[in-house]
């Protein structure tokens, strides 16, 4: 079992040394920086409500870089591709299948921390900058403990995507039908709520209730990101969720990312390399 984790932890440095020196977390740390920068200057133009203003757009940026580097990144390292052997030699003894997948999910989510790290401590610093530059009546509320959830928030959604790219790229061949499935299941997560909310308000026949049911059964392969969505907690005077409404949410995503990686290391186990 050691040797296992020291397998697992080698292979996942190297993932990491990889996005290093592709310089994959600067060019997105650059890109968000340059963004919170610019939108610096228009917050003069907001009229009322400066501090939410400007942390919707702070997790916006933060949330961009993040999809950015689980779309591009790592699905460019997580996807087989026949004119990239290399997946064949990590295949190989004494390397198996199941800590293949195991390991470049680790590297990938540890690059992805540092990234939500580096943007999470610029953003708390334009945030008290702002604060500190308009009247107090513009910005009233500024919370760090409700800034650190909603950023795991984050966070956890971003692992959540890169176990289903794990999951795909055991499926199928090719970096772009891996992207693709990407995406439709990041839009599906994020629309079946509100499909859900449109029956609720229009519930009146038996075939709508039905309806509703099947679609909160599909809460279990699309999961409701707005669940792990804290951001509007960290400048409003909103009542934070009780510790078992905050630590619910967490608990079953953390159950759903292990499922899915189980899933993903059975699909690699059972997959043909030719």
């Amino acid at each position: 079992m050691h040797k296992k984790f020291l397998r697992i932890g080698s292979l996942a440095w190297l993932i990491i040394l990889d996005g290093m020196r592709r310089h994959a977390l600067l060019g997105l740390f650059l890109f968000a920086l340059t963004c919170e920068t610019g939108g610096m200057f228009f917050f003069d133009f907001i009229p009322r409500d400066i501090g939410r203003a400007s942390n919707d757009f702070l997790f916006s940026i933060s949330w961009l870089a993040g999809i950015l580097f689980v779309l591009f990144h790592g699905i460019h390292i997580a996807a087989w591709d026949d004119e990239r052997r290399t997946i064949h030699t990590f295949l190989a003894r004494p390397i198996s299948r199941t800590e293949y997948v195991l390991a470049v999910f680790l590297g990938l989510a540890v690059l992805l921390f540092v990234l939500n790290c580096a943007l999470g401590g610029t953003g708390w610093l334009v945030l008290n900058l702002i604060r500190k530059s308009v009247n107090n009546a513009y910005f009233q509320h500024l919370s760090l403990s409700n800034f650190l959830l909603a950023g795991t928030g984050l966070f956890v959604i971003e692992l959540i995507l890169l176990s289903v790219i794990m999951f795909f790229s055991g499926s199928i061949r090719g970096s772009f039908p891996v992207l693709l499935l990407t995406i439709s299941y990041y839009l599906i997560c994020s629309g079946l709520p509100v499909v859900r909310a449109n029956l609720k308000q229009n519930a009146e026949h038996a075939s709508t209730h039905v309806l509703a049911t099947v679609l909160k059964g599909m809460t279990a392969f699309f999961p409701d990101f707005s669940q792990l969505d804290f951001k509007t907690l960290v400048a409003s005077s909103e009542l934070v969720p009780s510790a078992a409404q905050v630590a619910m949410p967490f608990l079953v995503s953390t159950l759903y990312i292990a499922v899915v990686l189980w899933i993903a290391c059975s699909i690699y186990q059972r997959r043909d390399l030719q």
